[in-house]
């Protein structure tokens, strides 16, 4: 049976993580030196021959994080999606930003994602350090979960699509205080009580909402037999399909966006945090969405050849290379790569981003971004969203039109409301 990018579902097993899960279907095996598993490889499987037994899939649902992960880079894939889905429904309400510019990503949960003229305004004040941009509803799932759970170090979470991270036109900054004046400068604000580390492009239009309605339309999309209303409000028709949603995005993306034939990483399982001397172990999901297989012996290295900070002895080839990938992965699926990182010792919050490349012989197959905060206090059970101190829940509604929306015409009407602690 094949799920999204082709790749292959398992059956028969009790629920396991998503990496034992793929080396119990394959015996055990660990599959070359990174511990890649295609997940092409079962074909039909065929594994359990008992029929009632319950199917057990290699695509993880976002439901499948609330307790066994604290980063919402677990969802990349799929809001990664939804915000391309947004931008299908009106071409001006996001678009993405990368590293560089002034801009520094944090953490592999970040999603580059802002309104127009909020992305322009912050690679104008330049040399900031995000932790959060755009959130979509399975990101804020996950933190309201969470929060709930007293896991993960959430101190605040909004109700899932009422953030104001679901706002296209918020960001978090980990250097915070030494931007403040040239973020106000770029019309920024930064005034939430108690949330030091927010700022709202306010001039932007407020488009809360549309992220609900973009995963409406993308599971639609994707069940034709099992739709759902396409109101933009998250109800529990809405949860229901989002929990159980796989996390690195469905088989049909985006309805405007063509195929970027590119490798991708679509979920990133491991710290966002991580403290001088620890070594943190990640999962990661990348999908093959080239026209070219790639062969068991393309290496993963570190893009521009230069010894890497992160270099773990225990486990690299080098400090340049982490190893090969040990099984072949085709075009158009999804494989499973573990690595791990060391982390070098500094003493301020450092955020470390690389780029990956997938190398088979002097061939570049695509690149990876990857990126860490190593920090004296990191803490490996806390997700980079916890710095939002004060998810904001705007009570009276919003406008998710092409306005800048209630918030900037009507301040006076600003009920900013704390969520349980």
């Amino acid at each position: 049976m094949t799920s999204a990018h082709g790749s292959q579902r398992l059956f028969g097993f009790a629920p396991l993580s998503a990496t034992s899960k793929l080396h119990t279907a394959l015996g055990g095996r660990r599959l070359g030196p990174l511990g890649l598993a295609s997940l092409a490889l079962c074909g039909a499987c065929g594994l359990d021959e008992d029929p009632h037994t319950s199917e057990i899939s290699s695509e993880l649902s976002v439901a499948s994080f609330v307790t066994s992960s604290c980063t919402t880079a677990v969802v990349i894939g799929l809001s990664r999606q939804i915000a391309n889905e947004i931008g299908c429904m009106n071409p001006s309400s996001l678009t993405r930003f990368s590293a560089g510019s002034g801009i520094t990503i944090t953490s592999n949960a970040v999603l580059p994602y802002l309104a127009a003229n909020a992305k322009s305004d912050l690679q104008a004040v330049g040399n900031v350090r995000v932790n959060s941009a755009f959130r979509t509803i399975a990101q804020q799932y996950l933190l309201l979960q969470w929060h709930d759970r007293g896991r993960c170090g959430i101190r605040a979470a909004a109700p899932v699509g009422r953030s104001n991270h679901e706002s296209g036109r918020a960001v978090d900054l980990a250097n915070w205080s030494a931007r403040v004046g040239a973020m106000a400068n770029h019309r920024w604000s930064h005034d939430v009580p108690g949330d030091p580390v927010h700022f709202d492009h306010l001039s932007s239009a407020d488009i809360r909402g549309r992220d609900v309605l973009a995963f409406q339309r993308l599971w639609n999309r994707n069940h034709p037999g099992d739709k759902i209303a396409t109101d933009g409000d998250y109800g529990p028709a809405t949860e229901a399909r989002l929990k159980k949603s796989p996390a690195t995005g469905f088989a049909t993306g985006a309805s405007c966006t063509p195929r970027v034939r590119a490798a991708d990483l679509v979920a990133a399982d491991g710290p966002d945090r991580i403290a001088p001397g620890q070594t943190a172990h990640y999962t990661l999901t990348l999908a093959n969405d080239t026209d070219v297989d790639w062969p068991a012996t393309t290496t993963l290295r570190i893009a521009d050849g230069n010894a890497s900070e992160l270099y773990d002895a225990a486990t690299w080839t080098s400090s340049v290379e982490l190893g090969a990938i040990g099984v072949a992965v085709p075009a158009g699926t999804q494989g499973v790569v573990d690595i791990d990182i060391a982390a070098p010792s500094v003493a301020t919050p450092t955020p470390i981003a690389t780029q990956l490349a997938l190398v088979d012989g002097t061939t570049q197959l695509g690149t990876l971004d990857f990126a860490v905060t190593v920090t004296p206090d990191g803490d490996a059970n806390t997700s980079a969203d916890a710095d939002d101190e004060s998810d904001v829940d705007v009570s009276g509604g919003c406008s998710a039109g092409g306005s800048a929306g209630w918030l900037a015409l009507a301040p006076a009407l600003l009920a900013l409301r704390r969520r349980r602690r």
